[in-house]
């Protein structure tokens, strides 16, 4: 038999091999020609698709320093320092669990049976690692449990007659091998404002992070190694562990390893946790005053899909969207007793070269009983001149709107509100049965069955289309 040929390594290997041999950051464009000299492609565009493959190993060999340069990931985290604050429990046992406390700062892969702790002396710190049974939160079954790792540090806390108002500061010696410094730092050494500035910073970074990224989440794996290696410093006050910083920001919330905008609602994970539990989801909105209930504000609506129709409702600040979604069904003669319809409070993302939005869904309401979120009054949302809403009308035809609040202001005594207070003008069309008998009669119906099938519309007006196929039709809106 002859023998094989040996495999041509990949990308990921060659990225590997060349990143290993680096100090410093490297230029993008520099390392894509390291590549391409190793690793001919046939590629369409070679270049392309080297710069392809360095951006899928973000966060797993590497991080980008910036938008031209990338650091390797061992170099990222290289001197990288943060602070554990301890609790009683946690002085008394002498345990710190792995996953909370030391598991984001090394390999996604790493073993922590290989962990190395050492102090500022650099010798060697005792510790054994225990496995702790944990049941996992969202079930009640006894064989839903995990094991966690503890590492317990009996005689190092001792000899350091561990307070629990100390602070522990770790740092990563060797991100690759698992070596971490630790230190004590007593409560008296604090300093409150500089740790305060510094996970400011960190807090920042991460919202920055949020608001650039093509998705409404960022991993940790990837934005915590980059922060690090944009940190101005790494030898100052270090910050605390980046999900007590994320904790602590109103902005932002985590499940551990996705960090996402705090209003975007909650996952499916949590969902199932609070059926389980019981709990009830907290609301996104906020309390108003009296005067705020009593101003009217004015909306213009158009569809999504047809900006030029076009519908402006006037409602009061203390009025539902129940209500609201009443008068917009009535003006877009929309079916008034079917289908859910919902809002969504569109967000700016600061981020970007462009205008972005995210989309926050505040209530879904449906016309034969209450819906999540539907009695939550207009002043509630906190919405200012020049704020945009998503409307969808029809979950299953999906018929979108846009709405854009115009103006703030005093309410009329003798006018009920909700009210329609103005639309664009209608640029009618007209039967085309009608037509071929000399007469103009006003449309109000397409086929468009017809329409496919003639490659052009046919729209009707009210007897012709009675009259006409058993075929799929649809109201017009002007």
């Amino acid at each position: 038999m002859s023998e094989l040929l040996p495999r041509s390594p990949n990308y990921a290997e060659i990225l590997q091999s060349l990143l290993a041999s680096l100090d410093g950051p490297i230029a993008v464009d520099d390392l894509a020609t390291q590549i391409l000299e190793l690793r001919p492609s046939k590629a369409k565009n070679p270049r392309q698709a080297t710069l392809n493959a360095i951006r899928q190993e973000e966060g797993r060999q590497l991080v980008f320093k910036d938008k031209d340069h990338i650091l390797p990931l061992r170099l990222a985290f290289q001197g990288a320092r943060y602070r554990l604050r301890l609790t009683r429990e946690q002085v008394d046992r002498a345990a710190l669990s792995f996953s909370e406390c030391f598991q984001s700062y090394l390999p996604s892969s790493f073993e922590w049976e290989n962990l190395l702790f050492i102090d500022k002396e650099d010798t060697s710190i005792p510790f054994q690692i225990t496995e702790v049974p944990r049941k996992l939160p969202f079930t009640l079954s006894e064989e839903d449990e995990y094991k966690e790792p503890v590492v317990v540090f009996k005689e190092w806390f001792r000899s350091q007659k561990m307070y629990f108002k100390d602070h522990i500061l770790v740092t990563v010696v060797n991100w690759e091998k698992g070596v971490l410094r630790l230190e004590r730092e007593r409560f008296s050494d604090q300093h409150p404002v500089e740790i305060a500035r510094r996970n400011q910073w960190m807090a920042d970074g991460l919202y920055a992070m949020l608001e650039a990224s093509s998705d409404e989440n960022i991993y940790d794996f990837v934005a915590l190694p980059t922060l690090y290696a944009q940190l101005p410093e790494k030898c100052g006050i270090p910050p605390d562990h980046w999900m007590v910083i994320v904790a602590s920001d109103s902005r932002m919330t985590s499940d551990g390893w996705r960090i996402h905008y705090a209003d975007s609602g909650f996952s499916p994970l949590e969902k199932m946790v609070m059926e389980i539990t019981g709990e009830e989801p907290q609301s996104q909105t906020e309390s108003f005053t009296k005067e705020e209930g009593q101003l009217v504000y004015r909306l213009r609506a158009h569809f999504a899909h047809n900006p030029s129709i076009w519908r402006e409702i006037e409602i009061l600040g203390r009025e539902d969207l129940s209500e609201l979604d009443s008068i917009l069904r009535r003006a877009f003669q929309h079916d008034t007793s079917d289908h859910l319809s919902g809002f969504w409070k569109k967000v700016a993302r600061v981020g970007g070269s462009r205008k972005r939005f995210r989309e926050v869904e505040i209530a879904r309401v449906n016309p034969f009983e209450p819906a999540e979120g539907d009695d939550i009054p207009i002043a509630a949302l906190k919405l200012k001149v020049g704020d945009q809403l998503k409307y969808v009308y029809d979950f299953g035809d999906w018929i979108e709107h846009t709405l854009e609040l115009k103006s703030l202001t005093e309410m009329e005594k003798q006018v009920k509100y909700p009210r329609q207070v103005d639309q664009n003008k209608p640029r009618y069309r007209y039967c085309v049965n009608c037509a071929k008998k000399d007469k103009q009669t006003t449309a109000t119906w397409i086929c468009l069955t017809c329409s496919e099938e003639k490659q052009e519309e046919v729209v009707l007006c009210e007897k012709c289309v009675y009259n006409h196929e058993d075929h799929y039709t649809e109201k017009i809106i002007y």
